[in-house]
């Protein structure tokens, strides 16, 4: 009876050794959560946006009694993970404004950007600066190099691993430097964008 007594204690506490070995390693805890992006994961990015000149004069929301009125542009880029929370990319947009004679002002920008994403769930929280160059036009008259900034924030939905949709919000700074610093100027423009990223 005591040899039978001692081996039933021997393999109950065995038992609770391997139990508690299980519960503290090999099964993840509730408060456990996956990571949506990791180093070296990459996305390309699309998106429309309509495009408001904010320093031509003009009226909110079409500004048709300004110089420039609202136009839009579309946009294509590419971006890669070099952390978790921080991506590099590169993005190229074609955007254009009517101008008040019934004209088009375009412009093509080529931006280099930095990236900052916060992560809650399945939703992600990019913030960005880029800083480039562009090539702009109107009537006969062409510029370049055009100087850029262009600060962004906004918020995505991962709905599948490979996919995310999301609204953002943008700055950009365009300016026009002369020889001649009495002919410089410079566009403002804000813009509403609806983007897709495909992820991989």
């Amino acid at each position: 009876m005591k040899r039978f007594l001692a081996l039933f204690c021997a393999l109950f506490l065995s038992g609770s050794i391997f139990a508690q070995e299980i519960d503290e390693g090999d099964v993840p805890s509730e408060n456990h959560q996956i990571n949506l992006n990791e180093t070296g994961d990459q996305y390309v990015k699309l998106g429309l946006m309509v495009t408001m000149p904010l320093n031509f004069g003009g009226s909110f929301p079409l500004y048709r009694d300004g110089k420039l009125s609202t136009g839009g542009a579309g946009m294509i880029g590419y971006h890669r993970f070099l952390t978790p929370n921080i991506a590099a990319g590169f993005d190229v947009a074609f955007g254009y404004n009517p101008t008040i004679g019934g004209n088009i002002f375009t412009y093509i920008p080529f931006i280099f950007s930095a990236t900052y994403q916060p992560v809650y769930k399945q939703f992600e929280f990019p913030v960005t600066v880029g800083l480039g160059f562009a090539t702009e036009s109107y009537l006969s008259h062409s510029y370049f190099p055009g100087f850029i900034f262009k600060p962004q924030a906004g918020v995505f939905y991962r709905a599948t691993p490979s996919w995310s949709f999301g609204l953002e919000g943008d700055f950009m700074y365009m300016p026009q430097w002369y020889s001649d610093s009495s002919k410089n100027d410079y566009g403002i423009f804000g813009s509403i964008v609806l983007s897709a990223r495909y992820h991989f």
